[in-house]
């Protein structure tokens, strides 16, 4: 059976709720973490350097967000660049040791907030929603990028949330 608008929007409204909870804890937070982006650049070139369109890409972010992100890193001691031996033009992002010791903090940190946030939850449960989660991300990624119905049935009239949908990048 395929799954229902009514349902879709049941699970379009917990994601919604779950970003908004994860922003709110990590602004609470008031620097004892560093932001997803960052982090991510951080994982991505643990083991290997990387280009910074690679990084955009693989973060699904915009090349000037990825930009910004490497500066601030680079400018923090974490991440330097190199040279692309492939093409001189080109530079590969990696990780410094600094970089590696402020990653493996920000992971032990992450970690010991999840367990003292879920002391209800065991490890069954956890795996449960690791699976539906992954599953879920997959899902998502691989979806067509064409949308089922035409835009400009979605974007016919001219109330507050179509304005804010079409100058606000989506947050699913």
């Amino acid at each position: 059976m395929a799954l229902s608008e009514r349902r879709a929007a049941a699970l379009v409204g917990a994601l919604h709720s779950v970003i908004r909870t994860m922003r709110y804890v990590a602004a609470k937070d008031h620097g004892q973490t560093m932001t997803g982006t960052l982090a991510g650049i951080l994982k991505a070139v643990e083991t290997t350097d990387q280009r910074p369109g690679d990084l955009a890409a693989h973060l699904m972010v915009a090349p000037s967000v990825a930009s910004r992100a490497v500066a601030a890193l680079e400018a923090d001691g974490l991440v330097l660049r190199r040279p692309d031996p492939e093409d001189a033009r080109a530079c590969r992002i990696g990780i410094t040791d600094l970089g590696r010791e402020r990653l493996a903090e920000h992971k032990r940190y992450l970690l010991q907030r999840v367990v003292a946030a879920l002391p209800d939850w065991d490890d069954d449960e956890a795996a449960l929603a690791v699976q539906v989660l992954s599953r879920l991300e997959l899902s998502l990624a691989s979806a067509p990028m064409t949308h089922p119905v035409p835009a400009a049935k979605v974007l016919a009239g001219t109330t507050a949330l179509t304005l804010l949908d079409q100058t606000e990048p989506a947050t699913v």
